[in-house]
């Protein structure tokens, strides 16, 4: 009898361990996470953390609450992130721009290895150049780079704030062709740029499928070029820059990152928790609708992913010698 009761014990000891809702050998989470969007509410940073929280947090087994820290495109977001305590109950949305800003802003706090661990991708979407459908700018892309290469500064180019993925493919773009564009940034985004281009105020944006793809959709956008390496199975009609001549390839790809210090053991717990998460339908069809790509990977491998920005924007830096701002 002795004998089994002792099996039983270790029985339960052995599945509370196990029991959804907490990290293997840690009491975690006893509490609500917050997870830091750098952007404001609407954005499509903001859309892809909201999305990703809301399917995740069944499998963590308490509130993951959205915190918006808007400013410096998403940099004042990356540096909350990287002070805060590495306890595990502050998690946030961590794009390529965190790989780059450092080398182009100045003030910069935060360092991509140094400050964080990734704990998984969540999803990626292209870059877009998009105009008003029907309207003036609405023509073949070439066209408008080549007068921006015969008269330079006089076509207004929206992006999602300085140095943000947005920016990089503008700064690419002119690099790469010789054109020169008036750079408008607008650090909230889509949210921005989305009445700019329809008001007319700018006659393209560059921006994130989740700003463009609804509208393009819905006949209110035409999108004249991607900056993945291929056409998108989901808007085939819609090429890439790089099949018009121009070296640019480059996906938006958002992580979920921690500080750095935070134990593996919770790392390892909410990768599997948002791992579950992008895997359902439904949050597979908020993508899509958004204009991303769910797609999920693991902290390993995800880190390998970001040392590949890291070496793309390093030689971008250098080649252009590029100063922070």
């Amino acid at each position: 009898m002795g004998r089994k009761i002792i099996l039983l014990f270790l029985t339960l000891v052995l599945g509370a361990h196990l029991m959804p809702g907490t990290a293997s050998g840690l009491d975690y989470p006893t509490r609500e996470i917050e997870l830091i969007s750098g952007y404001p509410p609407g954005s499509s940073t903001d859309h892809v953390a909201r999305l990703a929280a809301k399917f995740a947090e069944k499998y963590v087994g308490k509130p993951i609450i959205v915190v918006n820290k808007p400013g410096g495109g998403g940099s004042r977001g990356f540096a909350s992130l990287a002070a805060s305590k590495p306890d595990g109950y502050t998690i946030g949305i961590v794009s390529q721009s965190a790989v780059l800003q450092p080398y182009l802003m100045k003030g910069v706090t935060f360092h991509y290895k140094k400050s964080f661990k990734i704990i998984s991708q969540v999803c990626f979407t292209a870059e877009g150049v998009y105009v008003k459908k029907g309207g003036p700018w609405d023509r073949p892309f070439k066209e408008i780079v080549n007068q921006a290469k015969e008269k330079p500064n006089t076509i207004r180019a929206g992006v999602g704030g300085t140095w943000t993925a947005s920016d990089v493919v503008r700064a690419i773009l002119e690099d790469e062709t010789g054109a020169k564009f008036i750079r408008v940034p607008h650090p909230a985004g889509g949210q921005e740029l989305i009445p700019a281009v329809l008001g007319g105020h700018l006659q393209f944006a560059i921006g994130e499928g989740s700003h463009w793809a609804p509208l393009y959709e819905a006949g209110k956008f035409n999108v004249l070029a991607i900056s993945t390496e291929r056409r998108d199975p989901r808007f085939p009609k819609i090429p890439t820059l790089k099949e018009m001549g121009y070296d640019i390839a480059m996906a938006v790809t958002f992580w979920v990152g921690a500080p750095a210090g935070t134990p593996d053991a919770i790392i390892n717990f909410l990768a599997e928790a948002f791992r579950k998460g992008v895997a359902e339908e439904g949050y597979r069809e908020g993508s899509d609708k958004a204009g991303n790509n769910a797609v999920w990977s693991g902290p390993a491998e995800s880190m390998k992913t970001m040392e590949r920005y890291d070496e793309m924007f390093q030689k971008l830096v250098k080649r252009h010698d590029l100063k922070p701002e």
